[in-house]
C-alpha cells in the first residue's frame, strides 16, 4: 500500500484545539494552553537547585526548594540473595508491601554488552541458559524511612528489559526490547536458538525468583511499553517505524501467568482511510478515526510482526515509549517523534470493539520544552505528569500541570545518564526514580554509575510543607 506523505503544519507552533477538549486533564490542557503557539511555563514547585544527598551530601540533582533525596539503591550494591545489584536500571513500578513498606520491580537493560553485572538467578529459573544474556529484574523492599531492607532477583535470562507496565492485579509487565536469539545483538544468527522479544509477568509479592514465562501471544517484537484498559493490553514498540499495537486476551486475567497461557489476539493501528499514515506528518489537534487489523504471526522466527501489520495498512511512528491510563483512554510518548524529532505526546480513545480515536496532543518544538520524552508517571496527589527525559546533555524530569503548564522538577548534576522508572509510593509520598548508568563493573563511578533515588518533599501543593 501507499504510503501516506501528507504533511500540514500550523504556522505557528505546534498544537492546535482541535474541535475542543476532550479531557480536563494535564495533557489536554496543555494542548488547550499552546494553542497560540508557544507553551506556558509553570514556577512548578520552584527552580531547580543543586541538593545535596542526605546521607552523603554528594550532589547527584539538582531539585526545588524543600525536596529531599536519598541514593536507595546502586548497582553493585550486595543483595539478599548474595549477588551484587545488577546495572543498566530501566522501567520500574511501586507496590503495597506489609506494614508499610513498598515493593519495587525494577528492569535492568543489560545488552549481551562487555561490562554488565548480571540479573542472577538459579540456572533451573533461567529463561535462557546463555550466561552472556544477563538482563531481568530485581525486586527491592524498602521501609517507611526509605532505606532497603530487603533486595533480590526475581527474573534472569532475559534480555533487554526495557520499560513494561502495571496491572490491576498487582503485577509487573516486564518487556524486552530487542528482537534475537541468545546474546547475538542481529537476526539471523541463532545464538543458543532461545527466541527473544517477549514480556514476561512478574507478582509484586514474588518471594524468589519466578518462572520466567513468555507472553507469546501478545507478540514478538521490540516491546517497549504496555498499559491496561478495560481487558486490553496496549503495546509500545521503541522503532523509528514502529506500530502501536493491543492484545486482546481470550479469557479477562486474574492472577499472574494468566496472559502467557490464555493466549489471545495481536492487533495493529490503522488509521481508517490512510494507510500507513506516518504519525510524523499529523496535524496538531486533529482527531484521527482507526481501526484495528490482526496479527495472524505474532510470534514469527523472524522479524516481521511490524512487516506484517504495515502491509495491513498500520500506522508507522517514530519510537514509542512510555504509556499509561487515565479517564479511560491511552496516553503515550514517541521519543524522537514530529517534525523537529523532540518528541510527541498522543491520546487514544477506545469506541467499541474494533474502533477509536487518536490524536497528537503535543508536539515539541524546542529543546527548552521537552526533548526525548520517555517513561512518564502521574503525580499522585496533584494529577501532574511527570515525563522522563532520554536527550542528549543534560536529563530532566519535566512537569506539566493540569492547567497545561510545563515546568522543571528535576536535572541532572553529575551523572548524564538518562532518567528512567519514575514511580509513585502507593501513598504518593515518595517518588522512586533511576538513573539508568552505563555499562561497567563493578561501578564506573558516580558520574556513570546506575542509582535508585527516594525523592521527597512538598508534592501535596506547590510551596506546600514536606511531605514526610
Amino acid at each position: 500500500m501507499a504510503v501516506d506523505v501528507t504533511r500540514r503544519r500550523f504556522t505557528q507552533g505546534s498544537i492546535a484545539v482541535g474541535g475542543g477538549l476532550a479531557l480536563a486533564g494535564p495533557i489536554s490542557a496543555l494542548q488547550a494552553s499552546t494553542a497560540e503557539g508557544r507553551v506556558r511555563r509553570s514556577p512548578g514547585y520552584g527552580e531547580p537547585q543543586p541538593t545535596p544527598e542526605e546521607d552523603s551530601g554528594v550532589v547527584y540533582l539538582a531539585l526545588p526548594p524543600g525536596f529531599k533525596y536519598r541514593v536507595i539503591s546502586r548497582q553493585n550494591d550486595p543483595m539478599d540473595d548474595g549477588n551484587p545489584t545488577p546495572g543498566i536500571f530501566d522501567g520500574m513500578a511501586a507496590y503495597r508491601g506489609h506494614n508499610g513498606t513498598t515493593i519495587l520491580i525494577r528492569n535492568h537493560e543489560n545488552r549481551s554488552r562487555a561490562g554488565e553485572i548480571e540479573v542472577k538467578v538459579p540456572a533451573g529459573k533461567r529463561y535462557d541458559p546463555d550466561p552472556n544474556v544477563r538482563g531481568g529484574n530485581t525486586k527491592v523492599v524498602v521501609s517507611k524511612n526509605r532505606r532497603v531492607i530487603e533486595s533480590f532477583a526475581v527474573l534472569g535470562g532475559t534480555h533487554t528489559n526495557c520499560a513494561g507496565g502495571l496491572t490491576p492485579w498487582n503485577t509487573w509487565i516486564t518487556c524486552e526490547e530487542i528482537f534475537n536469539y541468545g546474546s547475538v545483538e542481529n537476526n539471523t544468527v541463532p545464538g543458543t536458538g532461545v527466541p527473544h522479544g517477549f514480556s514476561f509477568e512478574i507478582p509484586a509479592d514474588a518471594d524468589g525468583p519466578v518462572d520466567p514465562i513468555p507472553m507469546l501471544a501478545a507478540g514478538r517484537f521490540s516491546h517497549e511499553a504496555v498499559t491496561w484498559l478495560d481487558g486490553v493490553l496496549y503495546e509500545t514498540e521503541d522503532r523509528g517505524d514502529a506500530a502501536f499495537y493491543r492484545f486482546l486476551p481470550r479469557r479477562r486475567p486474574r492472577e499472574s501467568g494468566d496472559l502467557a497461557s490464555f493466549g489471545g489476539t495481536l492487533q495493529a493501528l490503522v488509521v481508517t482511510g490512510r494507510p500507513n499514515f506516518d504519525a510524523n506528518t499529523a496535524n496538531p489537534g486533529e482527531t484521527y478515526p482507526v481501526e484495528w487489523v490482526t496479527i495472524e504471526e505474532p510470534n514469527p522466527p523472524e522479524d516481521t510482526v511490524r512487516q506484517e501489520a504495515q502491509s495491513k495498512g498500520a500506522a508507522i511512528f517514530d519510537r514509542t515509549e512510555g504509556a499509561w491510563t487515565a479517564d479511560n483512554r491511552i496516553y503515550f510518548d514517541c521519543t524522537s517523534g514530529g517534525e523537529a524529532q523532540l518528541g510527541q505526546l498522543w491520546e487514544y480513545r477506545p469506541r467499541g470493539r474494533n474502533g477509536g480515536e487518536l490524536k497528537l496532543i503535543y508536539e515539541s518544538t524546542s529543546v527548552d520544552e521537552l526533548e526525548g520524552p520517555d517513561n512518564v508517571v502521574v503525580v499522585p496527589v496533584t494529577g501532574d505528569v511527570f515525563l522522563q527525559e532520554d536527550a542528549d546533555g543534560e536529563q530532566f524530569v519535566r512537569g506539566v500541570t493540569r492547567r497545561g503548564e510545563i515546568y522543571d522538577f528535576a536535572k541532572t548534576v553529575i551523572n548524564s545518564t538518562e532518567f528512567c522508572g519514575g514511580t509513585f509510593s502507593p501513598d504518593g509520598k515518595t517518588f522512586f526514580l533511576n538513573q539508568q548508568g552505563d555499562r561497567g563493573a563493578p561501578s564506573p563511578g558516580p558520574a556513570l554509575e546506575a542509582v535508585t533515588y527516594a525523592i521527597w518533599g512538598p508534592f501535596s501543593g506547590k510551596g506546600g510543607g514536606d511531605d514526610d
